[in-house]
């Protein structure tokens, strides 16, 4: 250590004593000076603890070397003046000259330093203070221009909001206890399907039941519980489309030909088949209608005996085949009848305009394009070669 500064702090000193004992904190500064030591006893103690780093006030000195104490950079200078008519190589030494000194000014301490006998020597220049070295003329600052005083303030914009959030709470939207909806039964490659829905009052689905028919216990309850998984998303507000696109061409057995259903021929799953049904029924997405709807269901059975919902040509058609007799418990007349009207569309094709369906031999789908020289199922992406001319 060189100085009591140095002595006297944390870590030589317990921070716990200098907080605890002394009552002070450490980095507020000398510890001395804040207990009140004179700046002068601190000194003068220094001097016997530490020295003072040279003997120029060494009073006991000898006298032959008073001189040499007093000065012993002038000593040095002497004594290699005297040595250096016998040495050999020259003593080089280092002379520092000003910041500001000439060529004139170095030439005249190269020319004492000759008078004197050395032989090299060596010049440095000092480094210049800090701070601008050249002292610029004062220039009187520009002349200011004032503005002209506005006469009328420019209006202030208004705000205006681009979007506005609200957040609400979703809550669940319940179903009347007595609702109406259909059963649809089909069999997907042999395995029958039930699907019963359950619409609220404006006819949007709100629940869905799926039975399957003679299925393992397993796979049933798992379609039971994703039914009622479906239902509640449902009520609480997810649209069917995010539903219908979800799980639309999934894929898995049982997988196939699909019977019983006029709108739908094949399908590559069972949640396939029901979310296309969905689709066509409830949200008029008939390109997800894999065939043209018939009059003949696949168990044989005829629908102009039992009725397809459509009326023939200027007849009235009796309300009964539309309104379940059961839920209206009544209310409806029994002389109810359904008065066709507007212009008949055209169901039957056009002589000359049909064209044989070719199903794809991957997943039995009747989506078979032509691309060019090949064939491409739009379902699968399956590409099969189509020997010949036959397209079935």
């Amino acid at each position: 250590a060189e100085s009591f500064d140095a002595v006297f702090t944390a870590p030589v000193l317990d921070p716990g004593f200098i907080r605890d004992v002394l009552g002070l904190e450490d980095g507020d500064g000398p510890l001395l000076n804040l207990l009140g030591v004179p700046e002068e006893a601190e000194a003068a103690a220094a001097q016997w603890v530490f020295g003072h780093g040279h003997l120029r006030d060494w009073e006991g000195a000898p006298t032959d070397l008073a001189a040499l104490l007093a000065d012993p950079a002038g000593f040095e200078g002497r004594l290699r003046l005297a040595l250096e008519p016998f040495s050999d190589a020259p003593d080089i030494a280092l002379e520092t000259l000003d910041w500001r000194a000439t060529a004139a000014q170095a030439a005249r301490t190269l020319s004492q330093a000759a008078d004197h006998g050395r032989r090299a020597i060596r010049l440095n220049r000092a480094a210049p203070p800090p701070g601008p070295l050249l002292t610029l003329p004062k220039t009187d600052p520009a002349p200011r221009f004032e503005a002209a005083p506005q006469t009328a303030a420019a209006p202030a914009p208004k705000e205006r909001i681009i979007e506005r959030v609200v957040e609400r709470e979703r809550a669940r939207r319940k179903l009347p206890d007595r609702r109406k909806g259909y059963i649809q039964k089909a069999a997907v490659g042999g395995h029958k399907v039930y699907i019963h829905t359950g619409e609220y009052e404006d006819g949007e689905l709100g629940e869905i039941f799926i039975d399957m028919h003679k299925e393992g216990a397993a796979f049933r309850s798992l379609m039971n519980n994703f039914a009622i998984a479906i239902s509640i998303g449902l009520q609480y507000g997810v649209p069917l489309d995010e539903f219908v696109d979800a799980f639309v061409f999934t894929r898995f057995e049982p997988a196939g030909r699909v019977t019983g259903n006029d709108s739908i021929r094949s399908a590559t799953s069972i949640l396939d088949y029901i979310f296309r049904e969905l689709g066509v029924s409830y949200l008029s997405r008939q390109e997800l209608a894999n065939a043209q709807a018939d009059h003949t269901q696949a168990e044989g059975q005829n629908w102009g005996e039992l009725g397809d919902g459509k009326p023939k040509d200027g007849e009235a058609v009796p309300a009964a085949r539309f309104i379940s007799k059961g839920f209206a418990r009544g209310s409806a007349p029994d002389n109810l009848v359904v008065v066709p009207f507007g212009r008949k569309l055209e169901t039957e094709p056009r002589p000359g305009g049909e064209t044989e369906a070719a199903a794809c031999p991957s997943c039995g789908d009747f989506s078979l394009q032509q691309r060019g020289a090949g064939w491409t199922c739009d379902t699968c992406g399956a590409a099969p070669a189509l020997q010949g001319g036959d397209q079935g």
